[in-house]
Order: structure tokens, then sequence, then C-alpha cells
């Protein structure tokens, strides 16, 4: 069987383990521990007196994949392509992972049948109706509920086991968002696409006026991908009404 691989350009998880002063070997967590090596030039931007003090043995970091050569096994990856806020993000997608698949192994280890099974019964039905397991945990902590696709028994125990252990985290994204509208009535155009930006942002969303029509919008979700996907929801909104009385927008996600 052909193993799988990670496609180019993706951003993985590794951990490093080896670093020698020409680079450091990695192992990719999300495809099997496959081993990839990071190039001293792709360490960090900007001339390296000492790697070891830009990466280190066991440490658990964000690569993007440069290129693969089956032939060679081998796979060249990139630390410095990754920004700070994307490997934060894309390590901690990864641990949310972890945690579910553990999950899964306490409710087969409860159950007395193999990890396969349980997985099957449960993760499968829900990667069906959600884009990650742990998007799925999230939903059913908030709802109280299963999908009906995870069939009894797995859906009563399923839940139980979430209840217990899923406690739903707060992630904030933020971004300055400028309207400017020469309409006679363009305070009210200006205060009609705010209130449009603020309800697709969500009820936990905050504005605030920072003065010469420029706002800070903060959006409040259970984790980063459904919070940008309303943040950018209510840029495009308030875009969307500007734009009719052909006024401006610009829009600068603050990145932390």
């Amino acid at each position: 069987m052909e193993k799988e691989l990670p496609a180019v350009n993706e951003i993985v998880v590794v951990r490093v383990t080896k670093v020698l002063n020409y680079g450091a070997f990695v192992e990719l967590l999300e495809y099997n521990n496959e081993k990839g090596f990071v190039h001293i030039s792709q360490v960090t931007s900007g001339w390296i007196k000492n790697i070891r003090n830009f990466v280190k043995e066991n440490q658990i970091r964000a690569a993007q994949v440069l290129a693969i050569d089956q032939y060679k096994n081998q796979i060249d990856l990139s630390l410095n392509k990754v920004s700070s806020g994307i490997q934060r993000r894309k390590i901690e997608e990864y641990s949310r992972l972890v945690r579910a698949k553990k999950l899964i192994e306490v409710l087969a280890k409860a159950k007395k049948v193999s990890f396969d099974e349980a997985w099957e019964n449960t993760a499968d039905p829900l990667l069906n109706e959600f884009p990650s397991l742990s998007e799925a945990f999230n939903e059913i902590s908030l709802s109280g509920k299963v999908s009906v696709l995870v069939k009894e028994p797995w859906n009563s125990e399923l839940l139980e086991l979430v209840k217990k252990n899923v406690s739903v985290p707060k992630k904030t994204v933020k971004g300055i968002l400028e309207l400017i509208c020469f309409e006679p009535n363009g305070v009210e155009i200006i205060k009609k696409a705010l209130s449009e930006a603020e309800k697709l942002a969500g009820k936990d969303s905050e504005l605030i006026y920072l003065g010469s029509g420029k706002y800070q919008i903060e959006v409040v979700s259970a984790d980063y991908k459904s919070a940008e996907k309303k943040l950018n929801n209510s840029v495009e909104k308030a875009t969307e009404i500007i734009a009719k009385v052909k006024g401006k927008v610009e829009f600068k996600k603050i990145e932390e």
C-alpha cells in the first residue's frame, strides 16, 4: 500500500529529532512520523551563527513542505515560511486532534472494543457532518446532543464522555475596519454597515471606535477557523453595503 504523504506547500506539524550544523531532521507527526529535513537556510530568516539558538531537539513546530522526492525518500521543509500566528494555530489544531483521538481510545477501552471499531462508529459519522473531530466535540459540548448519524448505544456513551472531558475554548481574532462614505446620509449608512457586520460577527463580538472612521472589530468563537469565518463574513457584509453607495472600505487583520 502506498504511504500517505503531505502535499507541497502544505503546513505540517513536526517534531525535531536531530539538530546538526547544517540543518535539522524532523518527524512529520500527522504522517506516521515520516522523516523530513529542514536546511539551515530554512530555519529562520537572516544569518545564523548557532542553529541551536533557533531550533532544539524534541521541539514541536509547524513547517511548510517545500519538496518531496519519493525516490530519495526525502521531504524538504521550511520553518521560516510559517508565521508565528499560523504556527500557533496549526499546532493547536493538531493538539485538538490528538485529544480527540484519546477520547475515542477511552471509549474503545470502556466498551472493550478495538480503536478502529470505536472510530468507525463515532468519528467516521461525525466527520461526514463536521470538518474536524474537535469541532464536532465542541458542538456536542455546546448543544448537549450528538449527531443522529452516530447510532445507539454509541450516541449516548459518546455524549457522556464529551460532557465530562470537553470544555469549549474561546479564541479571538481581530482587525481594523475603516469605512468612508461621501453620501449626505453617510453616517446612517456607516451605522447600518457596522450593525450588519456586528450581527454576523456573533453575540460575543466587540466593535470599538478608534477615531477617523476606523473601528476595531473583535470576534470570539470556539476555534480560530470559525472565528475567522465570522470575521470575514462581517467584513464582506460591511463592504457590500458601503460599495453600493460607492464608498470606501479598508480592512487590516491584526496578527498576534
